[in-house]
């Protein structure tokens, strides 16, 4: 009995130390809405009901890296588990989504700080030392609107003053939607087309 007791003990000692140690938690930040008009690429980011809202930390704006946003702001990302996260400027098209819900977003949350390696425009990011790092709120990424990447890096225009807030206006073509209307059937049907932004 006692032999079993001791077997016992020091096969549990054994399988202990093969245990995985839970990761440290990610560090989390206090995040706001905006309090100002942003605007991208002539559209008003209505963000009170949005999904995915825009968001202030450490008074920089930053944009959510979903589908839509990127195609949108004319940027694409790749992730594989091998290089991290890719963000990169791009030629895509996309028209803008609102992401509207009927829940209506809180003035303040919480946001993480992104782990794992990022890379914007192949060039190697350090977040954990980022003024303003890039962060994780409602399961998307979410990247900063900082003059360095959003004039340096994509190259797009950028203004801010305290009657229009925030302007940004990427150099990809923009889609414009048009109705067109049928006088023979008195029927409308709406199309959306890309214009290049230096016609614009």
């Amino acid at each position: 009995m006692n032999k079993k007791m001791i077997v016992t003990a020091a096969l549990s000692a054994f399988l202990c130390t093969g245990i995985a140690v839970p990761a440290e938690a990610a560090k989390t930040v206090t995040v706001t809405l905006p309090t100002f008009d942003v605007t991208l690429n002539g559209t008003v980011v209505e963000n009170d009901n949005r999904q995915y809202p825009l968001l202030v930390y450490n008074d920089i704006t930053y944009v959510p890296m979903t589908y839509y946003d990127c195609r949108f702001l004319g940027l694409e990302t790749t992730w594989n588990q091998k290089d991290g996260l890719g963000i990169h400027k791009s030629d895509l098209t996309g028209a803008y989504y609102d992401y509207e819900t009927a829940k209506k977003n809180s003035k303040r949350g919480i946001a993480q700080i992104a782990t794992g390696k990022i890379k914007v425009n192949g060039k190697e990011i350090n977040n954990a030392t980022e003024k303003y790092p890039l962060l994780l709120y409602r399961d998307v990424t979410y990247f900063p609107l900082t003059w360095r990447f959003a004039v340096n890096e994509f190259g797009w225009k950028y203004q801010f003053d305290n009657k229009n807030g925030l302007v940004i206006t990427s150099n990809n073509a923009h889609t414009e939607s048009v109705i067109m209307n049928d006088v023979r059937h008195n029927e409308y049907d709406s199309f959306s087309y890309a214009v290049d932004s230096d016609y614009l």
